[in-house]
């Protein structure tokens, strides 16, 4: 064999090697997600060993008994102006500090921003005694805006360092190009840096609403009565002392999860249509 056969035989083991590491990993990332949607669509005599992995026969009657026995559409209510809540809220202040820390660099400006990473690294568990109590001094406890500052106060950190980075990578010569033809420096950075970032802060809206859509702890601490519950708690009902209904629990989780991924298949296109939004004409 010669030496072109034995190297043109290596690229192509590597090759095959490659492809099949990422199938495997594909397979044991969405094989959850599988499990999840074909166990909402099994009957409960299917939840045993050993287990079925492809149902048969398919049975809707988990989503109807979900639909009927549990008031999905109030948690998904209330989730939603949760979600919408945190994610507007968080852009408008991260979009405003990452600006500042990265237009205006001074010493404050950096031990701000070494602050704001601290905090990232503070246990949620160590968070939520103080602010039980002053949400209750606020009258802020079992409200589904107190649930929205709170969500915003966890997700706010992170999202201004990812802000940053993205404009940090918009030139400032654009912003003072702009303010010599008589633009101030507000309406530079909302007519040249903001646009220039649209791919950035679309997918720091993504990152907020997952963070708050799935959120547990704070939702279960802060929110006590069952009407102003959201997802993540309503689905934890599902569970008894006794006797846990695993096929609505999964047929609920199921329905949850398709807004998220239908706002990241949105925001996909999105990101993509706004890496050409702010072009400058030479």
């Amino acid at each position: 064999m010669s030496a072109r056969s034995r190297r043109e035989g290596g690229v192509a083991s590597r090759i095959l090697f490659w492809v099949a590491l990422v199938l495997v990993l594909a397979i044991v990332a969405a094989f959850p997600v599988y499990w999840m949607v074909a166990s909402s669509v099994s009957s409960a005599s299917q939840f045993t060993y050993p287990p079925q992995f492809f149902p048969h026969p398919l049975d809707l009657d988990s989503y109807r008994d979900a639909l009927t026995r549990w008031p999905i559409g109030r948690w998904f209510g209330n989730t939603l102006v949760v979600s919408v809540g945190t994610t507007l809220l968080s852009l408008v202040v991260s979009v405003l500090a990452g600006l500042s820390v990265s237009r205006f660099p001074s010493r404050i400006g950096r031990g701000f921003s070494a602050f704001v990473l601290i905090t990232q690294m503070i246990p949620a568990t160590l968070l939520v005694v103080p602010m039980y109590i002053v949400f209750g001094r606020l009258g802020l406890l079992d409200q589904l805006w107190g649930l929205v500052l709170a969500d915003t106060a966890f997700s706010v950190p992170l999202a201004t360092w990812m802000l940053k980075g993205f404009f940090d990578s918009v030139p400032v010569d654009l912003e003072e190009a702009a303010m010599v033809d008589g633009c101030s420096r507000m309406r530079a950075f909302a007519r040249i840096t903001v646009p220039l970032a649209t791919p950035g802060i679309a997918a720091v809206g993504v990152f907020c609403f997952l963070i708050s859509w799935g959120e547990f702890f704070f939702a279960r601490t802060l929110v006590t009565s069952d009407e102003h519950w959201v997802l993540s708690v309503g689905l934890n009902s599902f569970q008894g002392e006794y006797v846990t209904q695993w096929s609505s629990m999964l047929a609920a989780a199921t329905m949850f999860a398709l807004p998220p991924l239908l706002l990241f298949l949105f925001a996909q296109r999105q990101m993509t249509s706004g890496l050409t939004s702010g072009a400058v004409k030479g």
